[in-house]
């Protein structure tokens, strides 16, 4: 897809977050640039998987900013793009130099985006901090778990992946900003609130109710008898997902079960009565009776619990291509799930990420340096 070609894309992320957001862009188009220091990778690279889904299709750079030289390179970089997107603490990139105010005096257009745990201020701002505590602190990992109280650590990094992608809407409205002022623009993404706008229905309900739901203590996270899931015969699980009262109503008559059309889902112990029932008729027949049930019932919103391995072969997957194919550096086959947003009727051509540094010598040469100063710049660790 090309719909951000001609967008430069100068990206000093790592690990999950910010690489998951500037992937969706290099799959929208965008050519971006991976920097990462000579002396320290990205620790994602050690696994090569996990690596690749996140930073196909992206050029990879080796620049060392604490050299004059590597932070020369830098600001011609920073001449040459659209927008930077950073994910260092606070104040880190102005303690390099290469803080927002540096580099809009190379770039006047520049779109400066900032992404960190807490922010750039507040009595968080300094504070380490990954997945988890983002989710502790936002109040999203006190309402994940089971109905007996105990917690559960979700199944993706929620968190992570929503500061990305607000990274990515961030520059995009920064490279408008840009376009309609013809002036920089800094923005920064908090993912710690990241998080926290993603209970924020939950947390406005909270507001009006004053009850703290706890795990399971949400209509939609194990509250509902009929948003709910129930383990089958041979110990796989279901998710039932019936909310509303036409695919309620469906469910109860394909199951033989037209009692509970009109049973309250209501009042005090109505909920627990209902999924005990529940529980009990999937838990009389084995996942692929289920599966069998669904596939002749219509609209009942009823699905099986998958593993990654029964992912990799859903029949709608393969349908719609979801999971792409490539080849990295070495020959190797890598399996990503592909760009979400596409191009009616379009295929998706997906692009290895880069070897580290694998990218720097041709970039260097865009930028007018000779073979032998690129030489030089290796023998001094610059890159």
């Amino acid at each position: 897809m090309d719909a951000l070609k001609g967008i430069k894309i100068l990206d000093l992320t790592r690990l999950l977050p910010g690489p998951f957001g500037t992937a969706a862009l290099a799959d929208l188009g965008a050519e971006v640039i991976k920097v990462e220091s000579p002396l320290e990778p990205d620790w994602a690279r050690a696994l090569s998987g996990f690596f690749q889904s996140l930073n196909r299709g992206k050029q990879s750079m080796s620049l060392n900013l604490k050299t004059p030289e590597g932070k020369s390179i830098f600001f011609r970089l920073v001449k040459e793009v659209d927008a930077l997107a950073e994910q260092f603490r606070p104040g880190v990139m102005d303690k390099l130099g290469a803080g927002f105010e540096e580099c809009r005096k190379h770039n006047p257009r520049l779109v400066y985006v900032s992404l960190s745990g807490y922010g750039a201020d507040g009595p968080y701002a300094g504070k380490a901090g990954h997945d988890l505590n983002y989710l502790s602190l936002a109040g999203v990992a006190g309402v994940t778990g089971t109905e007996g109280g105990e917690l559960a650590i979700p199944g993706v990094q929620i968190g992570d992946q929503a500061g990305g992608l607000y990274l990515a809407i961030a520059l995009l409205a920064g490279l408008n900003h840009a376009r309609a002022k013809n002036q920089a623009i800094k923005l920064e993404v908090s993912i710690f609130e990241s998080a926290l706008s993603l209970i924020g229905p939950h947390l406005s309900e909270f507001f009006r109710t004053r009850r703290d739901p706890g795990p399971a203590g949400l209509e939609l996270n194990g509250g509902l008898p009929h948003y709910h899931l129930y383990q089958t015969s041979d110990g796989r699980w279901l998710g039932l997902a019936a909310l509303e009262g036409k695919f309620w109503a469906n469910f109860c008559k394909a199951a033989g079960k037209p009692e509970w059309e009109l049973a309250p889902l209501n009042g005090p112990g109505a909920h627990d009565r209902m999924k005990k029932e529940l529980a009990a008729l999937f838990r009389s027949r084995s996942l692929k009776e289920w599966e069998e049930f669904i596939s002749r019932s219509g609209d009942i919103c009823l699905e099986p619990v998958k593993k990654f391995s029964e992912v990799e072969n859903d029949p709608h997957v393969k349908a719609r291509k979801c999971l792409q194919s490539m080849r990295d550096a070495g020959g190797n086959e890598i399996k990503v799930v592909g760009p979400v947003i596409r191009v009616c009727g379009e295929d998706a051509r997906l692009k290895a990420a880069s070897e580290k540094g694998g990218d720097t010598d041709r970039i260097l040469k865009g930028l007018g340096y000779t073979d032998a100063e690129i030489a030089g710049f290796k023998q001094r660790g610059v890159i």
